[in-house]
């Protein structure tokens, strides 16, 4: 099935969507509830409207068949997501996008025809800030910042960015899909943290730009990304960091103070890091319980895995799966 639709405004694309597939929605003032048809798939989409111009939607479900939109993006919309599981592949204009679990995607359209695809037979469960960039230069305080901020939308111009996820990311995801307050508190909490979320992705873009001015060369920086992305491949049985260097083509100093200066953390934080992500998705989408997540990221000792979840999050993994929505998992 592939849908057509034409975005002429920031809340439409949902509106035609749900019209398309005949989907049941039940709306509530600002709330709207869309079912996906069982013919289709299960599961649905729940849409809070902030005011014109700024939506918050989070999908969670799951297709029988590819799901396939092109999309006229007919107006400026700026957006960020973050995609706690899913296969999506996006194309426009000679570009392409995929996107998976624990991903986060930044984009800013304004007259782009995309082509969307989501695999059947996946759990598409993502949550998205969408806004006209004035709504989002309503927050600049003077000319500066708004022109500032004006710099920074065009950066993302005509594209669909990865940003890479941080801990603080994540928890601030959990925090709007956890959200328990009603009514106009529930409007004003998902707005803020909409807000933090945004604040979070500008703190990481900082960081970045100033890894960028670095004392290694261009080929420095290519061997160190192949080192990041072997660490990542191998994070359930990592590589020494002489064997790193060996096979990066990099002597060890330069990997370890390179590393740290590229990414901001050294490459054991990059496993830790890399295992706890793995050991959320365990237990928030394979539903496994805190011991099965452990050895199944690589940890032998139980106490060991919740020192390091610990580390990383603030919290145990305990903790964390008695805030997830209930479900028939142990908690050790």
């Amino acid at each position: 099935m592939t849908l057509n639709i034409v975005n002429s405004e920031v809340h439409s694309l949902f509106d035609q969507f749900t019209g398309l597939i005949q989907a049941q929605s039940r709306i509530q003032i600002w709330e709207q509830h869309i079912t996906i048809p069982q013919e289709m798939g299960q599961g649905g989409i729940h849409r809070t409207r902030i005011r014109p111009g700024m939506e918050i939607v989070i999908t969670d479900a799951t297709y029988v068949q590819d799901m396939k939109l092109r999309i006229q993006e007919a107006c400026p919309l700026f957006e960020i997501s973050y995609c706690l599981n899913g296969d999506i592949y996006c194309e426009w204009e000679g570009k392409t996008s995929y996107t998976h679990h624990w991903t986060g995607n930044v984009l800013f359209f304004e007259d782009e025809l995309v082509y969307e695809e989501k695999k059947a037979d996946v759990r598409h469960h993502m949550l998205e800030i969408r806004l006209s960039p004035q709504e989002l230069l309503h927050y600049a305080v003077d000319l500066s910042e708004e022109q500032k901020m004006q710099s920074w939308l065009q950066r993302y111009k005509g594209n669909i960015d990865n940003y890479p996820n941080t801990p603080e990311i994540h928890r601030c995801v959990l925090d709007m899909l956890n959200c328990t307050y009603n009514g106009a508190l529930k409007r004003l909490y998902l707005e803020s943290k909409s807000m933090e979320l945004i604040a979070l992705f500008g703190e990481v873009e900082g960081q970045q730009a100033l890894t960028k001015k670095s004392f290694l060369s261009r080929e420095d920086l290519v061997n160190l990304d192949y080192a990041r992305e072997l660490v990542i491949r191998h994070f359930e049985q990592p590589l020494s960091i002489q064997e790193l260097a060996r096979k990066v083509g990099i002597n060890e100093f330069k990997l370890k103070k390179g590393f740290r200066k590229r990414f901001g953390m050294t490459v054991f934080e990059l496993v830790r890091k890399q295992r706890m992500e793995m050991a959320l998705y365990y237990m928030e989408v394979q539903r496994m319980n805190v011991g099965e997540a452990a050895v199944s990221v690589g940890y032998s000792n139980v106490s060991n895995f919740a020192t390091a979840f610990r580390k990383i999050y603030g919290y145990n993994p305990s903790e964390h799966l008695k805030m997830l929505p209930q479900r028939d998992i142990k908690t050790d």
